[in-house]
């Protein structure tokens, strides 16, 4: 499910995961899907990654401790549309 409560199968959407980056945890893109750790899942839309960031939906569903650091590098990339998959 993805962080806008839409159903789908989990090729249809992107997947990030929180890796530890000192006290925080920070927000990376995990195409592959191997990253360990708890994903969370969006839609490849815009709206979706922003409204997802907005609810501070990735700090819940990663179960981030201490706060969730994302990247303004990844954020523009997600917003630009880099790339086939989000």
């Amino acid at each position: 499910m993805c962080a806008c409560r839409r159903r789908g199968p989990k090729a249809d959407l992107a997947r990030f995961v929180a890796v530890p980056a000192g006290d925080r945890a920070r927000l990376v893109r995990d195409d592959a899907s191997r990253l360990p750790g708890r994903g969370a899942y969006v839609c490849r839309t815009v709206e979706c990654f922003e409204g997802a960031v907005e609810r501070r939906a990735f700090a819940r569903a990663t179960r981030a401790q201490g706060g969730l650091i994302i990247d303004a590098v990844l954020a523009d990339t997600v917003r630009q549309g880099t790339g086939e998959r989000v």
